[in-house]
């Protein structure tokens, strides 16, 4: 079923994937890495008969490509309010341009959103949470770097935003269509919807009077787990956090719930009235 956390989490798992020397490893997360604006992202728009812009900066292609990835070609142009013909989604206020003519853009992140930055840039809501009384919104990007204002630093990075950033032009809405929330089974998966379209990712949630561990990408996890709740990581790779034991019964169109036991073999089962 494509959905908009297939999106997501399809483009999480691009992070760190940085543009090529020239049209060779394309396919390469690290190989061949130069300043050149090779991608596989501009390869495959390009293969479909649209401009992929090969060799030119790529932020736009990349959403775009997601967007295929995804839902398919046919699909991704009625979310972007474009034809094969009348395809400018290699462009990022063009791109812009062709939301607002459909009265599908506003200055609010919303999950899924495509950003169009002011500095000729784009990206893609992925995560939107309060922190310390602060709400914020993690954004997918690509063509850039670690720097919030960089719009040519030629890999896939994720950053986080403050909810009112100065620096963005305005959100092109999609409707995704995904009326169904609750426990949804992906790949053997469970992971959960909200009934706004969201998902827990990378957080313990409550639900149904029981706790749940959800990793990166919004799966539920079961058996012995690391939680750190300082970086809020599901399994770090250094090894930190505390380890839980969660075990999974019944079934998900019925009651269900999960236990939570530490190393030293206590269970406790969270369950809150």
């Amino acid at each position: 079923m494509e959905t908009l956390k297939g999106l997501i989490e399809k483009g999480i798992a691009e992070e760190g994937y940085v543009e090529k020397a020239s049209e060779n490893n394309l396919d390469s997360k690290t190989a061949n890495k130069g300043r050149n604006n090779y991608t596989k992202y501009s390869r495959d728009i390009d293969s479909l008969g649209l401009m992929g812009c090969q060799g030119q900066p790529w932020c736009c292609t990349f959403q775009f490509w997601l967007e295929v990835q995804e839902f398919g070609l046919e699909t991704a142009l009625k979310h972007w309010n474009m034809t094969k013909k009348s395809y400018v989604g290699y462009n990022c206020f063009a791109t812009y341009n062709a939301f607002k003519k459909m009265g599908k853009v506003g200055m609010t992140p919303e999950l899924g959103a495509v950003s169009i930055f002011n500095f000729s840039h784009a990206g893609r809501v992925i995560r939107i949470y309060s922190e310390n009384g602060q709400k914020w919104w993690d954004c997918l990007e690509a063509n850039t770097s670690s720097d919030l204002s960089d719009r040519n630093g030629g890999q896939v990075k994720i950053k986080k935003r403050p909810w009112n950033d100065s620096t963005v032009k305005g959100f092109c809405y999609i409707d995704y269509s995904e009326p169904v929330y609750g426990w949804i089974k992906d790949s053997g998966r469970w992971w959960y919807q909200d009934p706004d379209g969201g998902y827990p990712r990378s957080e313990w949630r409550l639900i149904n009077h029981y706790w749940y561990l959800f990793n990166k990408y919004g799966y539920m996890r079961t058996g012995w787990r690391r939680w750190n709740s300082s970086t809020k990581e599901v399994d770090p790779e250094d090894g930190s956090g505390e380890y839980y034991y969660l075990e999974e019964f019944g079934n998900y169109e019925g009651a269900c719930w999960h236990e939570k036991r530490g190393c030293n073999g206590a269970m406790e089962r969270w369950y809150v009235e």
